[in-house]
Protein backbone atom coordinates (compact mmCIF):
# COMPACT_ATOMS: atom_id res chain seq x y z
CA UNK A 1 0.00 0.00 0.00
CA UNK A 2 1.04 3.75 -0.69
CA UNK A 3 1.57 4.85 3.05
CA UNK A 4 3.20 7.94 2.78
CA UNK A 5 2.35 11.65 1.73
CA UNK A 6 5.25 11.96 -1.50
CA UNK A 7 3.91 8.73 -2.77
CA UNK A 8 -0.08 10.42 -2.63
CA UNK A 9 1.52 13.50 -4.19
CA UNK A 10 3.54 11.48 -7.40
CA UNK A 11 0.95 9.25 -7.68
CA UNK A 12 -2.23 11.05 -7.36
CA UNK A 13 -3.75 8.81 -9.42
CA UNK A 14 -3.81 6.14 -7.42
CA UNK A 15 -6.99 4.69 -5.45
CA UNK A 16 -5.22 5.76 -2.46
CA UNK A 17 -4.66 9.52 -3.18
CA UNK A 18 -7.85 9.48 -4.47
CA UNK A 19 -9.62 7.92 -1.27
CA UNK A 20 -7.06 10.68 1.20
CA UNK A 21 -8.83 13.30 -1.51
CA UNK A 22 -12.37 12.18 -0.81
CA UNK A 23 -12.44 12.09 2.70
CA UNK A 24 -10.96 15.72 3.04
CA UNK A 25 -14.50 16.77 1.03
CA UNK A 26 -12.98 19.78 0.27
CA UNK A 27 -15.57 22.57 -2.22
CA UNK A 28 -14.86 23.77 -5.00
CA UNK A 29 -16.17 27.39 -3.17
CA UNK A 30 -13.54 27.02 -0.35
CA UNK A 31 -10.98 26.50 -2.49
CA UNK A 32 -11.45 30.28 -3.44
CA UNK A 33 -10.25 31.58 0.13
CA UNK A 34 -6.73 32.57 0.67
CA UNK A 35 -5.71 29.67 2.56
CA UNK A 36 -5.88 27.31 -0.49
CA UNK A 37 -4.24 30.00 -2.90
CA UNK A 38 -0.95 27.61 -3.33
CA UNK A 39 -3.03 24.60 -4.03
CA UNK A 40 -4.66 26.77 -7.13
CA UNK A 41 -1.44 28.66 -7.91
CA UNK A 42 -0.10 24.97 -8.38
CA UNK A 43 -3.33 23.96 -10.18
CA UNK A 44 -2.73 26.55 -13.40
CA UNK A 45 1.04 25.77 -12.92
CA UNK A 46 0.05 22.43 -13.89
CA UNK A 47 -1.83 22.83 -16.74
CA UNK A 48 0.76 25.62 -17.89
CA UNK A 49 3.53 23.13 -17.99
CA UNK A 50 1.30 21.25 -19.85
CA UNK A 51 0.95 23.37 -22.57
CA UNK A 52 4.32 24.78 -22.17
CA UNK A 53 6.99 22.48 -21.77
CA UNK A 54 4.60 19.59 -22.25
CA UNK A 55 5.43 17.46 -19.16
CA UNK A 56 4.40 18.64 -15.25
CA UNK A 57 7.25 18.50 -13.72
CA UNK A 58 8.05 17.12 -9.94
CA UNK A 59 9.93 18.78 -7.94
CA UNK A 60 11.26 17.39 -4.28
CA UNK A 61 9.42 19.44 -2.00
CA UNK A 62 7.64 19.26 1.41
CA UNK A 63 4.18 20.58 0.31
CA UNK A 64 2.68 17.54 -0.63
CA UNK A 65 -0.70 18.67 0.48
CA UNK A 66 -0.83 21.37 -2.19
CA UNK A 67 0.93 18.47 -5.16
CA UNK A 68 -1.92 16.23 -3.97
CA UNK A 69 -4.98 18.63 -4.05
CA UNK A 70 -3.81 20.52 -7.43
CA UNK A 71 -4.27 17.13 -8.97
CA UNK A 72 -8.07 17.35 -9.24
CA UNK A 73 -7.79 21.35 -9.45
CA UNK A 74 -6.34 20.93 -12.74
CA UNK A 75 -8.47 18.37 -13.92
CA UNK A 76 -11.62 20.93 -13.26
CA UNK A 77 -9.49 23.70 -15.32
CA UNK A 78 -9.17 21.33 -18.13
CA UNK A 79 -12.33 20.39 -18.39
CA UNK A 80 -14.25 23.79 -17.51
CA UNK A 81 -12.60 25.10 -20.58
CA UNK A 82 -12.99 21.97 -22.54
CA UNK A 83 -10.60 22.33 -24.99
CA UNK A 84 -9.76 18.79 -26.93
CA UNK A 85 -5.61 20.12 -27.66
CA UNK A 86 -5.79 21.11 -23.65
CA UNK A 87 -7.10 17.63 -22.49
CA UNK A 88 -4.90 15.39 -24.43
CA UNK A 89 -2.25 17.63 -23.77
CA UNK A 90 -2.49 17.53 -19.69
CA UNK A 91 -2.96 14.05 -20.05
CA UNK A 92 -0.03 13.65 -21.85
CA UNK A 93 1.85 15.91 -19.30
CA UNK A 94 1.05 13.90 -16.42
CA UNK A 95 1.72 10.78 -17.82
CA UNK A 96 5.44 11.74 -18.82
CA UNK A 97 5.73 12.66 -15.35
CA UNK A 98 4.77 9.77 -14.16
CA UNK A 99 7.00 7.72 -16.09
CA UNK A 100 9.91 9.96 -15.32
CA UNK A 101 8.98 9.20 -11.53
CA UNK A 102 8.44 5.39 -12.05
CA UNK A 103 12.16 4.76 -13.91
CA UNK A 104 13.50 6.00 -10.64
CA UNK A 105 11.39 3.78 -8.22
CA UNK A 106 12.15 0.94 -6.11
CA UNK A 107 10.70 -2.55 -8.10
CA UNK A 108 8.31 -3.13 -5.73
CA UNK A 109 6.50 -0.06 -6.03
CA UNK A 110 5.72 -0.49 -9.90
CA UNK A 111 4.14 -3.75 -8.97
CA UNK A 112 1.92 -1.99 -6.14
CA UNK A 113 0.78 0.19 -8.31
CA UNK A 114 -0.35 -1.56 -11.36
CA UNK A 115 -1.98 -4.19 -9.05
CA UNK A 116 -3.77 -1.37 -6.99
CA UNK A 117 -4.74 0.90 -9.19
CA UNK A 118 -5.17 -0.84 -12.74
CA UNK A 119 -5.73 -4.42 -10.91
CA UNK A 120 -2.84 -5.49 -13.10
CA UNK A 121 -1.43 -9.33 -13.10
CA UNK A 122 2.45 -8.33 -12.58
CA UNK A 123 5.36 -9.77 -10.39
CA UNK A 124 9.17 -10.24 -10.91
CA UNK A 125 10.89 -11.83 -13.68
CA UNK A 126 12.31 -14.99 -12.03
CA UNK A 127 16.73 -13.96 -11.73
CA UNK A 128 18.65 -15.97 -13.89
CA UNK A 129 21.85 -15.46 -15.42
CA UNK A 130 21.90 -13.21 -18.48
CA UNK A 131 17.82 -12.99 -18.03
CA UNK A 132 17.15 -9.07 -19.34
CA UNK A 133 14.43 -8.70 -18.21
CA UNK A 134 12.48 -7.14 -14.64
CA UNK A 135 8.82 -8.24 -14.70
CA UNK A 136 6.34 -10.12 -16.33
CA UNK A 137 3.01 -9.26 -17.03
CA UNK A 138 -0.13 -10.77 -18.03
CA UNK A 139 -0.50 -10.66 -22.01
CA UNK A 140 -4.19 -9.29 -22.02
CA UNK A 141 -3.07 -6.27 -19.55
CA UNK A 142 -0.13 -6.04 -21.63
CA UNK A 143 -2.42 -5.53 -25.01
CA UNK A 144 -4.71 -3.07 -23.29
CA UNK A 145 -1.99 -0.41 -23.98
CA UNK A 146 0.83 -1.89 -25.99
CA UNK A 147 -1.08 -1.18 -29.53
CA UNK A 148 -0.73 2.42 -28.80
CA UNK A 149 3.03 2.82 -29.42
CA UNK A 150 3.90 1.99 -33.18
CA UNK A 151 7.53 0.53 -32.47
CA UNK A 152 7.76 -2.77 -33.97
CA UNK A 153 9.11 -3.80 -30.11
CA UNK A 154 5.38 -3.28 -28.49
CA UNK A 155 4.12 -6.04 -31.25
CA UNK A 156 3.14 -9.09 -29.55
CA UNK A 157 4.55 -11.09 -31.94
CA UNK A 158 8.19 -9.39 -31.01
CA UNK A 159 8.40 -10.13 -27.02
CA UNK A 160 8.78 -13.03 -25.00
CA UNK A 161 5.93 -14.46 -24.05
CA UNK A 162 5.63 -17.51 -21.67
CA UNK A 163 2.40 -19.03 -20.33
CA UNK A 164 0.80 -16.32 -21.06
CA UNK A 165 2.92 -13.88 -19.35
CA UNK A 166 4.72 -10.96 -21.32
CA UNK A 167 8.54 -10.42 -19.58
CA UNK A 168 9.02 -6.50 -19.61
CA UNK A 169 12.26 -4.53 -18.57
CA UNK A 170 11.73 -1.90 -15.60
CA UNK A 171 11.55 1.14 -18.22
CA UNK A 172 8.90 -1.03 -20.10
CA UNK A 173 6.68 -1.42 -17.17
CA UNK A 174 6.70 2.16 -16.41
CA UNK A 175 6.02 3.35 -19.88
CA UNK A 176 2.99 0.98 -20.29
CA UNK A 177 1.58 2.33 -16.52
CA UNK A 178 1.62 5.91 -17.70
CA UNK A 179 -0.23 5.13 -20.70
CA UNK A 180 -2.88 3.79 -18.59
CA UNK A 181 -1.98 6.89 -16.54
CA UNK A 182 -2.77 9.17 -19.58
CA UNK A 183 -6.08 7.21 -20.58
CA UNK A 184 -7.62 7.73 -16.90
CA UNK A 185 -6.50 11.37 -16.68
CA UNK A 186 -7.92 11.84 -20.36
CA UNK A 187 -11.04 9.85 -19.52
CA UNK A 188 -11.03 11.93 -16.12
CA UNK A 189 -11.56 15.12 -17.87
CA UNK A 190 -13.55 14.49 -20.12
CA UNK A 191 -16.26 12.76 -17.62
CA UNK A 192 -15.97 15.78 -15.23
CA UNK A 193 -19.12 17.94 -15.88
CA UNK A 194 -18.53 21.78 -15.83
CA UNK A 195 -18.88 23.72 -13.01
CA UNK A 196 -19.59 27.24 -12.22
CA UNK A 197 -16.38 28.45 -10.84
CA UNK A 198 -16.30 31.30 -8.51
CA UNK A 199 -15.11 34.39 -10.00
CA UNK A 200 -11.41 33.99 -8.32
CA UNK A 201 -10.97 30.45 -9.76
CA UNK A 202 -12.90 31.92 -13.75
CA UNK A 203 -9.90 34.55 -13.63
CA UNK A 204 -7.52 31.56 -13.69
CA UNK A 205 -9.41 30.30 -16.54
CA UNK A 206 -9.23 32.90 -18.45
CA UNK A 207 -5.32 32.99 -18.02
CA UNK A 208 -5.57 29.29 -18.98
CA UNK A 209 -6.93 30.24 -22.11
CA UNK A 210 -4.23 32.54 -22.98
CA UNK A 211 -1.86 30.51 -23.08
CA UNK A 212 -3.67 28.08 -24.60
CA UNK A 213 -4.40 30.23 -27.99
CA UNK A 214 -0.59 31.55 -27.57
CA UNK A 215 0.48 27.97 -27.78
CA UNK A 216 -1.70 26.97 -30.83
CA UNK A 217 -0.21 29.72 -32.67
CA UNK A 218 3.66 29.01 -31.79
CA UNK A 219 2.58 25.33 -32.50
CA UNK A 220 1.00 26.60 -36.06
CA UNK A 221 4.39 28.85 -36.76
CA UNK A 222 7.32 26.57 -35.77
CA UNK A 223 5.75 23.56 -37.95
CA UNK A 224 5.20 25.59 -41.14
CA UNK A 225 7.90 27.36 -42.95
CA UNK A 226 6.74 30.80 -44.20
CA UNK A 227 6.85 29.67 -47.59
CA UNK A 228 3.96 27.42 -47.02
CA UNK A 229 0.16 28.74 -47.25
CA UNK A 230 -1.80 26.63 -45.21
CA UNK A 231 -5.15 28.28 -46.50
CA UNK A 232 -4.53 26.06 -49.44
CA UNK A 233 -3.89 22.83 -48.14
CA UNK A 234 -7.08 19.92 -49.62
CA UNK A 235 -8.81 19.15 -46.91
CA UNK A 236 -7.73 15.58 -46.52
CA UNK A 237 -4.32 17.44 -45.40
CA UNK A 238 -5.98 20.09 -43.24
CA UNK A 239 -7.66 17.27 -41.40
CA UNK A 240 -4.81 15.56 -40.89
CA UNK A 241 -2.64 18.41 -39.71
CA UNK A 242 -5.21 19.63 -37.08
CA UNK A 243 -5.63 16.17 -35.67
CA UNK A 244 -1.84 15.51 -35.33
CA UNK A 245 -1.76 18.89 -33.43
CA UNK A 246 -5.11 17.97 -31.19
CA UNK A 247 -2.81 14.65 -30.45
CA UNK A 248 -5.51 12.06 -32.13
CA UNK A 249 -3.74 8.91 -33.88
CA UNK A 250 -3.49 9.34 -37.44
CA UNK A 251 -3.46 5.65 -39.59
CA UNK A 252 -0.08 5.07 -41.14
CA UNK A 253 -1.48 6.23 -44.56
CA UNK A 254 -2.29 9.50 -43.09
CA UNK A 255 0.85 9.87 -41.93
CA UNK A 256 3.00 9.53 -44.91
CA UNK A 257 0.29 11.94 -47.07
CA UNK A 258 0.71 14.66 -44.48
CA UNK A 259 4.51 14.21 -44.20
CA UNK A 260 5.54 13.76 -48.06
CA UNK A 261 3.01 16.61 -48.47
CA UNK A 262 4.52 19.10 -46.40
CA UNK A 263 8.40 17.58 -47.38
CA UNK A 264 7.42 18.65 -50.91
CA UNK A 265 6.36 22.11 -49.70
CA UNK A 266 10.09 22.89 -48.27
CA UNK A 267 9.47 21.66 -44.77
CA UNK A 268 12.61 19.92 -43.50
CA UNK A 269 12.64 17.08 -41.17
CA UNK A 270 13.75 19.03 -38.00
CA UNK A 271 10.09 21.23 -38.83
CA UNK A 272 8.43 17.97 -39.31
CA UNK A 273 9.65 15.94 -36.05
CA UNK A 274 8.24 19.33 -33.71
CA UNK A 275 4.88 18.70 -35.29
CA UNK A 276 4.85 15.31 -33.96
CA UNK A 277 5.93 15.94 -30.80
CA UNK A 278 2.28 16.24 -30.13
CA UNK A 279 1.12 12.14 -30.67
CA UNK A 280 1.30 10.72 -27.23
CA UNK A 281 3.88 7.73 -28.35
CA UNK A 282 6.01 10.08 -30.33
CA UNK A 283 9.39 8.58 -30.83
CA UNK A 284 12.38 11.07 -31.64
CA UNK A 285 14.08 7.81 -33.39
CA UNK A 286 11.70 6.12 -34.90
CA UNK A 287 9.95 9.48 -36.37
CA UNK A 288 13.36 10.39 -37.93
CA UNK A 289 13.71 8.05 -39.67
CA UNK A 290 10.01 7.62 -41.42
CA UNK A 291 10.60 11.00 -42.16
CA UNK A 292 14.34 11.38 -43.65
CA UNK A 293 13.04 7.84 -45.46
CA UNK A 294 10.19 9.93 -47.31
CA UNK A 295 12.48 12.46 -47.79
CA UNK A 296 14.55 10.76 -49.89
CA UNK A 297 17.50 10.67 -47.25
CA UNK A 298 17.19 7.15 -46.24
CA UNK A 299 16.65 3.64 -47.91
CA UNK A 300 16.14 3.81 -51.31
CA UNK A 301 17.30 7.63 -52.06
CA UNK A 302 13.42 7.82 -53.22
CA UNK A 303 12.33 11.23 -51.88
CA UNK A 304 8.44 10.56 -52.22
CA UNK A 305 5.02 12.23 -53.32
CA UNK A 306 1.96 12.01 -51.60
CA UNK A 307 -1.08 9.29 -52.82
CA UNK A 308 -3.32 10.44 -54.92
CA UNK A 309 -6.88 11.20 -54.54
CA UNK A 310 -8.06 7.95 -55.64
CA UNK A 311 -5.56 6.19 -53.09
CA UNK A 312 -6.85 8.29 -50.07
CA UNK A 313 -9.91 7.89 -50.69
CA UNK A 314 -9.83 4.11 -50.75
CA UNK A 315 -8.36 4.26 -47.75
CA UNK A 316 -10.81 6.86 -45.85
CA UNK A 317 -8.23 9.47 -45.44
CA UNK A 318 -10.39 11.84 -47.76
CA UNK A 319 -12.55 13.73 -45.50
CA UNK A 320 -14.81 14.66 -48.73
CA UNK A 321 -14.64 16.59 -51.51
CA UNK A 322 -14.67 20.16 -51.62
CA UNK A 323 -15.58 22.61 -55.13
CA UNK A 324 -11.96 22.00 -55.90
CA UNK A 325 -11.25 19.21 -55.31
CA UNK A 326 -13.82 17.39 -57.88
CA UNK A 327 -11.43 18.97 -60.71
CA UNK A 328 -7.96 17.76 -59.83
CA UNK A 329 -6.24 14.23 -58.80
CA UNK A 330 -3.44 15.37 -56.36
CA UNK A 331 -2.77 17.00 -53.38
CA UNK A 332 0.06 18.98 -54.23
CA UNK A 333 -2.15 20.09 -57.98
CA UNK A 334 -4.61 21.42 -54.81
CA UNK A 335 -2.57 23.35 -53.62
CA UNK A 336 -0.64 24.63 -56.84
CA UNK A 337 -4.44 25.58 -57.86
CA UNK A 338 -5.09 26.68 -54.80
CA UNK A 339 -2.63 29.35 -54.51
CA UNK A 340 -3.11 30.73 -58.13
CA UNK A 341 -7.08 31.27 -57.04
CA UNK A 342 -5.99 33.07 -54.26
CA UNK A 343 -3.61 35.43 -56.00
CA UNK A 344 -5.66 36.20 -59.20
CA UNK A 345 -9.13 35.27 -57.59
CA UNK A 346 -10.39 33.73 -60.35
CA UNK A 347 -11.21 29.64 -61.26
CA UNK A 348 -7.87 28.74 -63.55
CA UNK A 349 -10.28 26.28 -66.00
CA UNK A 350 -7.40 24.12 -66.85
CA UNK A 351 -7.31 20.60 -65.59
CA UNK A 352 -3.96 19.10 -63.87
Amino acid sequence: MLISKMDLAKYPFTKETIGYVRELDLKINELASPEYVEIINRAEQRVEEALIERVVKWKETSMYEVEILSFPVAIIFAATIGDDFLKRRYALAEAKRVDGLLRREEEDKLIEIAESSFNWKVKKAPTKVNQPYDYSLNFTNYLKNAPSFHDDKWKLVNRTVINGEVFLKKDELARLISEEVRKYVQKTIENSPKIQLPPLLTHRIERINQILAQRRESIRMEAFPQMAISAAYPPCVKRLYDSLLAGQHISHVGRFTLTSFLLNLGMDAEELLKLYTSVSDFSEKLTRYQVEHIAGKKGSGTKYTPPSCDTLRTHGVCPGPDDLCIKIRHPLSYYRRKIRLMKTGGENKKDE
